[in-house]
Order: structure tokens, then sequence, then C-alpha cells
């Protein structure tokens, strides 16, 4: 009986050490592959202008019942990359955000924290969903289309529905 007993606790626990260890070291892999775009892209440069000089808009829309805010963020990975990540807009307060990182990084490994504050300063783009579904902004995701169609040859469809979105 005590054998059958400690055999038991140890599968248990060793079942249970298992799934922790899967839910700690799990990091959620995006759907399509990355694109490549250069640091110097115009078109990407152009876009995260427009979206820096249409903070006050940002904010305007961010303020309206039923609109669901996210930005673009810069975020240092376990392996000292930087990446641009999405993220929901919590709360903005002032020169601050607090977000919900949406999207998963690349070259990351380990546990993510996905709340974070953020100034606003640092947003790269903004996106709002209105109730309709509709979105304004996303001026970097209009150059990921576009630049998705070179390098692919053609957007998946889930992208091309998703294109439509845009006002």
């Amino acid at each position: 009986m005590g054998i059958l007993l400690i055999t038991v606790l140890t599968l248990i626990v060793a079942v249970a050490a298992m799934f922790l260890l899967y839910r700690y070291f799990r990091i959620a892999r995006p759907k399509f592959p990355p694109l490549v775009i250069d640091l110097d892209d115009p078109l990407m440069n152009e876009a995260m202008q427009k979206a820096i000089e249409s903070i006050p808009y940002f904010r305007a829309l961010q303020a309206q019942n039923g609109n669901v805010a996210s930005v673009k963020v810069p975020f240092v990975t376990s392996s000292g990359d930087k990446e641009f990540l999405w993220a929901e807009v919590l709360s903005l307060s002032g020169d601050q955000m607090e977000v919900c990182y949406l999207t998963p990084p690349m070259t990351h490994t380990g546990r993510l924290e996905r709340l974070y504050t953020h100034p606003v300063a640092d947003l790269v783009d903004w996106q709002i969903q209105r109730p309709s579904g509709e979105y304004a902004g996303g001026y970097t995701m209009r150059v990921m289309f576009t630049r998705g169609r070179e390098q692919w040859g053609k957007l998946p469809p889930e992208l091309e529905d998703e294109e439509k979105k845009y006002e």
C-alpha cells in the first residue's frame, strides 16, 4: 500500500511540474511569418511620422465610448533585440499609457509579462477599432499590407479581410 501511494504521489507531482514548466516557457507564435522591412524603409518611416503627428486625434478617438485603442510600442527582448509590439491601451493619462501586449515578440524566450506602462512618446503607431469594426490609424499596418504583397506575392485571405477594415 505504501509503495503504491508513493508512486501515485510521484506521478501527480511529475505531471504538475510538467504542466507548470509548459505554462511558464510556452510562448505564443504568430500566425504569419514576420515581414522583413528595412529600418530605413521610406514608407514605414512616413507611416510612423504620420502616427506621431496624429497623436491628438488618437487621444480624441480613444476617449470616445465604445472605441478600443491599441498602440505599437518598442520592446527589448531577452536576446537584446528591439521589436515593435501591438498593445491594447488599458488607460491613458497625461503622458503615460498602461498597456497589455497583444502580439508576441519573435526573439524573446522565457516568461513574458504582458502588462507595462509606456510613455505616449514611445508609440510608433496607433489604431482605434470603432464599434462598427472599422479601424482608424494603423498607418504601419497599411505599409505592412503593401510590403506583404511584395514579399509573399499576395496577402493571406485573413489579412486581405483585415485590410478592408481600414478607413
